[in-house]
């Protein structure tokens, strides 16, 4: 199965190629706010490293959330455009899954929000065991598992103050990890309809009004 894998949750934009489990092809920029420029590139250089076109495409997979409002919606547009042009079938993968994916032990792995607020999960051996939710960083070590091996993640340097003797787990955004759950997703459940996928925020997401020409 030809598996496009895409994650734009973070500042990280990954993409990567697989055919089964074999890597084909991948590529990650740790440029912040630069995904709608240059997420397309980089699919496309992605297809001609791996000397592949979107056509031949089975699959498609994208992080879901929780992660960058901007960075979600643009790899969620882009995985869903791809999954109905191609007729390729679609999977939506959440992040926290794909940044603890090779990961053993019991880890919890975090992302920055704003506000003073973090998303979290807990892991064992890649497997959740303790689902996603935002949360204040002064909640963060009451919530923990008091069996923790380790702590990772883009938002684990917030939590510097819980629990510094545990191991700090450098855990990066990644296509390729994207892909593989994907399609150990679609074995296992069958395509998700891109026409009703939603990114996961996991929190309301902060609007304002615009104001009018005339107002003061």
């Amino acid at each position: 199965m030809l598996t496009l894998g895409i994650d734009t949750a973070t500042d990280v934009c990954a993409v990567a190629v697989l055919d089964d489990d074999r890597l084909l092809a991948r590529s990650s920029l740790f440029v912040s706010r630069s995904h709608g420029t240059r997420l397309a590139m980089l699919i496309r250089e992605q297809f001609a490293h791996a000397r592949k076109r979107p056509s031949d495409l089975e699959a498609v997979a994208v992080s879901s959330g929780p992660g960058s409002y901007t960075g979600l919606r643009i790899g969620m547009s882009t995985a869903k455009g791809l999954a109905v042009s191609t007729g390729c079938s679609f999977v939506a993968v959440p992040t926290l899954a794909a940044l603890a994916h090779g990961c053993h032990g019991l880890v919890a792995v975090v992302l920055p929000s704003r506000r003073g607020e973090v998303y979290a999960a807990v892991y064992q051996d890649g497997l959740e065991v303790k689902p996603a939710a935002a949360l204040e960083v002064d909640a963060v070590e009451e919530w923990l598992p008091s069996d923790l091996d380790a702590i990772g993640g883009p938002g684990a340097g917030r939590l510097g103050h819980v629990r510094p003797e545990l191991a700090r787990l450098s855990l990066v955004a990644s296509g390729e990890s994207v892909a593989r759950l994907g399609r150990s997703a679609l074995e296992d459940g069958g395509p998700q309809d891109p026409a009703t996928a939603e990114p996961v925020y996991l929190k309301a997401v902060a609007v304002s009004r615009p104001r009018g020409i005339f107002a003061p």
